[in-house]
């Protein structure tokens, strides 16, 4: 048979005075919480949606500012290639001065590049040295202005200073090798390295990414100092040979 059910006793929680009693206390504790906090609460969640507004705001003009910046930019470089330089000036100070971390190397890296085509190497060496040394800049234009400087200071370094300046470029498959191999080969020679300076001339020669003009030069240099460059000049003369066509002869 089944058990008639336990009736459980009433408790003080049942009485329906003891409920009232205790909504109101809750009442009461509720008033006097807000009326302690409610103030610094709201106080709090103004200051909140205000910090939140004002950093929507800022990132906003961040990227107007951002946005200005590039169109710069592109008028400089624009006025540039139209050999325009002069007019190129005023932009490439206001971007370099307060673009974003890229647009700032940039725009120094374009400085350095026209005070070197305008003959004044101090100037030249000053805007590339500023984008190797910030941190802030990325890692390809920080290198890019590293090679820059290092070409623009080659004629009055020891053959040693341009080694170690070189060394990083010259290792693995850097994609600057081309750029620095060459005044590395030089700097060799200049310490009467002729070996280092061939072998470094022959790899260079082989290098798909050095232009043919470079490539051709490097395999001269690298005859002219002993290195056997038969088996690289056939294989530079089968890349310039056309490929035969299909069911031709």
């Amino acid at each position: 048979m089944a058990r008639p059910p336990v009736e459980r006793p009433a408790g003080p929680a049942d009485d329906p005075f003891i409920r009232e009693v205790d909504e109101a206390y809750r009442r009461d504790e509720v008033e006097r919480f807000v009326r302690s906090w409610g103030r610094y609460i709201l106080l709090a969640l103004g200051a909140g949606l205000a910090a939140f507004g004002g950093y929507l705001y800022w990132r906003a003009q961040q990227q107007k500012a951002a946005e200005g910046a590039t169109e710069a930019l592109v008028a400089a470089l624009a006025e540039v290639e139209k050999g325009n330089s002069a007019a190129a000036d005023a932009p490439l100070a206001e971007v370099a001065a307060s673009g974003t971390a890229a647009q700032r190397a940039l725009a120094r890296l374009t400085q350095g590049g026209l005070a070197a085509a305008r003959g004044d190497p101090a100037a030249a060496l000053t805007a590339f040295r500023s984008v190797a040394d910030d941190p802030a800049a990325p890692l390809p234009l920080r290198d890019l202005a590293r090679v820059r400087a290092l070409r623009q200071e080659f004629d009055r370094l020891s053959p040693d200073e341009v080694l170690a300046r070189a060394r990083p470029f010259l290792e693995g498959d850097s994609p600057w090798f081309a750029a620095v191999a060459e005044m590395a080969a030089v700097a060799h020679l200049k310490a009467g390295r002729e070996k280092e300076a061939g072998s470094l001339f022959l790899r260079l020669a082989g290098s798909t990414d050095a232009p043919e003009s470079q490539r051709a030069r490097a395999e001269q240099m690298a005859a002219s100092l002993g290195e056997d460059t038969a088996a690289l000049a056939e294989r530079m003369r089968a890349g310039r040979e056309p490929m035969a066509r299909p069911g031709g002869p």
